[in-house]
């Protein structure tokens, strides 16, 4: 048997290589589950998010909602900020009550600039889990954020109206 990891290939490429992979596993994962579906009822008469309550929360929704999750930490570390958000919002339509997937959908809408909704996710997070450190840390990161946008913002209005008043002279 051959390695199939060469030496010069790094740790990070070989990380990727694993994340590709794990998603294309999770993308199976979702056409199984799919198929198993048994809620003819509910396609007939879907509810809405609010109207389910956890316990009313299928294994197979939990299932679906926990690949979706995981495909977003995949994308998150692939630094695919816009699919983070997709797999997170498709995790919470399978279940509302999945704590990880509105973490992962706060910190995509962070890396996309989305900070409001970021925010009020998080805010939602916090009343749950006021002490959870990840949720701290993703606020730091949101502020930091904010002050280089506001930086970037500065640096491009500089002498912006110094220039208007040499022209008025």
């Amino acid at each position: 048997m051959t390695d199939t990891t060469p030496a010069s290939e790094g740790k990070h490429e070989q990380g990727l290589k694993y994340k590709e992979a794990a998603l294309k596993q999770y993308h199976f994962s979702l056409l199984h589950l799919r198929g198993l579906n048994t809620k003819a009822k509910d396609m007939v008469n879907p509810k809405t998010p609010e109207e389910v309550k956890e316990e009313d929360v299928t294994e197979q929704d939990k299932e679906l909602s926990a690949i979706y999750s995981n495909m977003a930490a995949c994308h998150m570390r692939l630094q695919r900020y816009d699919r983070v958000v997709k797999c997170s919002e498709q995790a919470l339509k399978s279940n509302a009550y999945n704590k990880k997937a509105k973490f992962r959908l706060a910190q995509g809408h962070v890396r996309t600039g989305a900070l409001e909704k970021a925010t009020k996710i998080l805010d939602e997070l916090a009343e749950q889990s006021p002490d959870d450190e990840g949720i701290a840390a993703e606020r730091r990161n949101m502020k930091v954020m904010e002050r280089q946008a506001e930086e970037k913002q500065r640096k491009q209005f500089a002498g912006m109206f110094d220039r208007a008043k040499k022209s008025d002279d």
